[in-house]
């Protein structure tokens, strides 16, 4: 069996390279200029498509629904000036 037939298996330290190669990428690149701290942040998240607002907590047993909790801000109507 030569070397390129044999199974390749996940090196952790190769990984970590990587990723230390990535994060210094991604500081030279917010140190240009080209981008800033908090679009890379955008950027770099994983989960940017899920609903920030309402996580769910527990699914109904009767309906299978997911139960969902908000955490919007509630906003009220702003004070006017009482002059």
């Amino acid at each position: 069996m030569s070397d390129k037939d044999k199974p390749k298996y996940f090196n952790f330290e190769e990984r970590q390279r990587q990723k230390a190669r990535a994060r210094q990428r991604d500081l030279d690149r917010v140190a240009r200029g080209e981008i800033s701290a908090m679009d890379l942040q955008r950027e770099s998240m994983h989960f940017r498509n899920l609903r920030r607002d309402k996580v769910a907590i527990f699914r109904c047993k009767k309906t299978g629904e997911f139960v969902m909790a908000s955490f919007e801000r509630e906003t009220g109507p702003k004070d006017e000036d009482k002059s």
